[in-house]
């Protein structure tokens, strides 16, 4: 059985999340009327997630790994349409910087550092827990540094190209591991629920246009050039080297 207080920080996490997302997408320029919509369509979703939760409603509460999988991947797909579908959405995301997309991933260090707690309390399975809370500490991290490295022009791409994989093979793996081994054991409406349908499906499309992003025929343009690393401060530099 876990901690009472477990829900209410996975859902302050999430709160944060969303306000470090709103943030983060609007570095550039502002989001106008479009950071509303986006804020309140998260905040809805998050309080029909806590309603269906709390109340053990969502699933089935005897469902397959296997089935609760195929139900991860469906809500990711329902995320991608909306992100993807929405025009003005969509516009949004492609015109983000690639230091943006990785800045995005690096409120995941918190999610992690809360794994760990809870690995501690045994809220989660103390080996999950653990290693899951490593590996989002490192998601968040190896963002971070993308983010730098490409507003610093210092292998920008390459470490872009880092983050994206192992931030992709995180959420990926502990999806996975979480239906189809653990899901007997913390059942499908642990507080867990609120990392894995809410910010983990989000996390992993900034991933995927990112990725897009460094593939296309213009990648170049989301790489610092030579020339404006000649503008990049001293102090700058002197860190990205460091």
């Amino acid at each position: 059985m876990f901690s009472p207080s477990a829900p209410w920080t996975m859902i302050g996490l999430d709160l944060l999340m969303i306000v470090y997302t709103l943030w983060a997408v609007s570095v550039a320029r502002p989001l106008g009327k479009l950071g509303p919509v986006i804020a309140l369509s998260m905040l809805g979703w998050l309080a029909v997630l806590h309603w269906g939760l709390t109340n053990e409603s969502l699933f089935p509460k005897n469902i397959s790994g296997v089935a609760f999988l195929i139900v991860i991947f469906a809500a990711v797909g329902v995320v991608g349409a909306v992100l993807l579908l929405v025009a003005p959405v969509r516009r949004l995301l492609f015109g983000l910087d690639q230091q943006q997309l990785m800045l995005l991933q690096g409120i995941r260090a918190f999610f992690g550092g809360t794994f760990l707690m809870h690995a501690s309390l045994g809220v989660l399975p103390q080996s999950f827990g653990i290693i899951d809370g490593f590996t989002h500490i490192g998601a968040g991290f190896f963002g971070l540094i993308a983010a730098f490295s490409l507003a610093a022009g210092v292998n920008g791409a390459r470490r872009a190209w880092f983050a994206n994989l192992f931030g992709l093979a995180d959420i990926l793996i502990v999806a996975s591991s979480l239906a189809l081994v653990l899901l007997p054991e913390i059942g499908p409406h642990h507080p867990m629920m609120y990392a894995v349908f809410l910010p983990a499906p989000v996390w992993l499309w900034f991933h995927v246009i990112s990725i897009a992003k460094l593939v296309s025929p213009d990648a170049a343009a989301f790489r610092t050039t030579r020339s404006e690393r000649s503008n990049v401060s001293p102090t700058a530099s002197s860190m990205a080297v460091s």
